[in-house]
């Protein structure tokens, strides 16, 4: 599935929730060999507003042995070592410094892409910032490291920084007969999924006026026998306008279709997954319609069907097209209020 570049990019904004898209002008002049060498742009461009601000400082709790006492002393450790004696004491203290795990993750990420086979001029400009992670540690990043990163509520271009961080972690790999790291192609990486839900769902949430457009929302069966061992469902997006409620679920596949006997046909787990939600939400105006959405990059798939009283809506978007077609194609396919 071929995306372009400019496209991703839109993409990647609003599914992060970043939306400066003035930086296409940026990225237009430039011509990219590889998957790496875009995204070794876009995290040049954000890491330089970073450090431009400064790098984020937080208190960080160090643990270490001083030849005096500061803030809290650790007797166990102390009494342990002889310390006592020595007159040097094990404390715990917070210290308000650059040196913690935001700017951790990103010089490794940073230090990843120079020994990526990206461009000189890019390698040159990445080097230049690297100076400003002088007391920064290195460290090697796994996905426990990802879970203690907590984003921050107005920095949209730290958030950024970190998200392109995690994107580079999930999809990169080691090249054992160049010795560098490599990126996956867009559309094969094993964050795309939940890239394309996050992007159907801010997309929504960014152009639809009298809507609540919600993710995530769990829908309750209707019994009050199911017990625990019962798979908890919940909506992909929701969104409910005056007249029509829709539960969208979205699947990130290469081909819309499945072959049975040589037959195209829909994919039956999937009608069979968005028809089990339409028969257990519970929708408080009006009607109530369900879509499974596919991107694509050639077919366009448009298809209707009412089940049992239930619409089922089955489409594709095509994100091999100019950006404001593929803007009016997702308007196109919620009726306006």
């Amino acid at each position: 599935m071929e995306i372009p570049l400019r496209n991703i990019y839109y993409i990647l904004s609003y599914a992060w929730k970043y939306f400066k898209f003035n930086d296409l002008t940026k990225l237009d002049k430039k011509d990219f060999n590889s998957p790496t060498e875009f995204f070794a742009e876009i995290f040049d461009l954000c890491l330089g507003r970073y450090v431009k601000k400064g790098l984020k400082k937080n208190y960080v709790q160090i643990n270490e042995e001083l030849k005096g006492i500061k803030s809290k002393v650790d007797f166990s450790m102390t009494i342990k070592t002889n310390g006592f004696r020595l007159k040097k004491f094990y404390c715990t203290y917070d210290d308000f410094t650059e040196n913690n795990i935001i700017n951790q993750v990103i010089k490794f990420t940073l230090l990843g892409f120079l020994k990526a086979n990206i461009s000189i001029e890019q390698k040159s400009s990445l080097k230049r910032k690297l100076v400003f992670f002088g007391k920064v540690d290195n460290i090697i990043v796994n996905n426990y490291t990802f879970s203690k990163v907590k984003y921050t509520r107005d920095n949209f271009n730290l958030n950024f920084l970190i998200n392109i961080c995690k994107y580079v972690y999930s999809n990169s790999g080691f090249d054992e007969k160049s010795g560098e790291f490599t990126m996956s192609d867009f559309s094969n990486s094993k964050s795309m999924p939940m890239v394309f839900e996050n992007f159907i769902l801010n997309f929504y949430k960014e152009k639809l006026d009298g809507y609540k457009v919600r993710g995530g929302e769990h829908i309750k069966w209707k019994s009050e026998s199911i017990n625990s061992l019962y798979p908890v469902m919940k909506t992909d997006i929701t969104i409910r306008g005056n007249k029509k409620t829709y539960v969208i679920d979205t699947k990130f596949k290469k081909d819309v279709f499945q072959n049975y006997y040589d037959t195209p046909k829909f994919n039956s787990s999937n009608i069979y997954q968005i028809y089990t939600y339409l028969d257990n939400f519970q929708s408080e105006n009006g009607e109530l319609e369900g879509m499974l959405l596919y991107p694509t990059t050639h077919t366009t798939v448009r298809d209707s069907n009412t089940i049992s009283g239930k619409t089922i809506n089955i489409n594709t978007i095509n994100l091999n097209q100019e950006w404001k077609l593929i803007e009016n194609e997702l308007l196109e396919l919620i009726e306006p209020q």
